[in-house]
Order: structure tokens, then sequence, then C-alpha cells
């Protein structure tokens, strides 16, 4: 089935039924948790223009520095565990960078220890949701986008909420935000659907409903401009 045209959403619903756009794929398609490159791109198209400087702290299989190249936006992409040699090795709480120097940053970050990413104890995908230390230190993550990002420019978060049978739901989407709005403005917030493989699985489906539980069938995408006056 082919692909729908890319364009810009207009809504606060975003829905693209594909991981990639186009013939080549962004990222790496068998990679846990990989970005929908859909995501990035129409962030770009509305916050950034060419020859910008995009980074992405937390960059997993690349996604990000794939969708900047083909929009011509400069790219640096930084990961604790780097999965590809155009990824620099560094900490999202601790990154190589001047202050104000960037005009936009992208983050997928963990959500919690549902994924094991590495083997690095540094990893905050190592850090469960539901310990206030998964908080912590994402806050920090927000502190060092802040720090880099120039002043009246624009970051995206993009995350799901947990939930364990056992231990419960965390709102990790609402905590971000809260981490978030104390020291950028909100621009919007996207719903994104998911279209995990999961999801439309016969038994997933039938443990949810005879569980009384919900599966996730959304992520947030938090908008957020740095202002130009501290806040």
């Amino acid at each position: 089935m082919p692909k729908p045209k890319l364009h810009r959403q207009v809504t606060t619903l975003w829905d693209y039924p594909s991981q990639n756009y186009g013939k080549e794929d962004q990222g790496d398609k068998n990679y846990k948790g990989a970005t929908p490159s859909y995501i990035i791109w129409n962030l770009l198209m509305r916050y950034t223009k060419e020859k910008d400087l995009v980074v992405d702290p937390m960059c997993g299989s690349g996604t990000t520095i794939d969708v900047c190249r083909d929009t011509n936006r400069r790219v640096l992409g930084y990961d604790i565990n780097p999965f590809r040699s155009d990824i620099f090795r560094a900490d999202a709480r601790k990154l190589p960078l001047e202050d104000g120097k960037v005009d936009f940053v992208f983050v997928d970050p963990p959500y919690g220890d549902n994924i094991d990413y590495s083997d690095n104890p540094n990893c905050i995908g190592k850090l469960p949701a539901y310990e206030e230390s998964y908080f912590t230190e994402m806050e920090k993550v927000i502190g060092e986008i802040y720090r880099i990002l120039k002043p009246g420019k624009y970051m995206g978060l993009y995350v799901c909420d947990y939930f364990d049978k056992k231990k419960g739901f965390v709102p990790i989407g609402f905590r971000l935000y809260q981490i978030l709005s104390l020291r950028f403005e909100t621009v919007d917030i996207i719903s994104v659907v998911r279209h995990n493989k999961t999801l439309s699985m016969g038994n997933y489906r039938k443990a949810a409903d005879e569980g009384n539980f919900y599966l996730r069938g959304f992520n947030y995408l938090f908008i957020m401009k740095k202002p130009k006056v501290r806040k």
C-alpha cells in the first residue's frame, strides 16, 4: 500500500499510518521505541527553516538526523548509547553545547524502563516511571534543553504514559508537562495516534477487555517555546 502524501497537520490529533514517509526509511524501523518520522517532519516544517540547527539529545536510531537531512536542516544527534556513527555519545543531562545555540530541539525520551535501550547504568531508560528518580533525571534533561535553546525558539517532547497491571498507571505525560511549564511557554498539546502492532492483536485486546484496563492508544506531543525573557 502506498504511503499517504506528507502534509502539515492542522488539528491537535495527528495520525499517519506508517512509521516512515517516502521510499526511504528515516531511522531504523526495527529499533524499539523508534519515533514516527512524520512527527519530526511536521515540527520542522512549522518551527524551523532551512539551515537552522536542530538537536535531538536522545537520538535513538537517528530518525531526527535523517529527517533534518531530507529537509536541509543542520542537525546534531546525541545519545548515551549511540546506535550509529553519526550520533555523538553524550548524556542528555549534560550536552557539549553552548548556551542559546540551538534553533529547535526534539526529544523522545524513555517512558520509564519498559524498553532495554542499553547496558549503561546511567541510562534514564533504567529508571522505572513509578519511581520519582525518573522524573528527577528528566527534569535535568529538560533543563539542558532550555539552556541550549535560543530564546524565542521551540522544542517538542514526545512521550507516552505508563501502565502495568501490578503497579498501576503513571501519568508520565502530565508529570513531564508540569516540569516543562516551569521553564517554557506552552504552544500546544498534540495527541498522536499510536500504530503499535500490539494494539490490533486479538490477545492483547482481549486481555485489556477482560482485565478492565486500557492499551496505550496515543502519545503526547508537547510543543513548547523558550520565552524571550527568562521565566
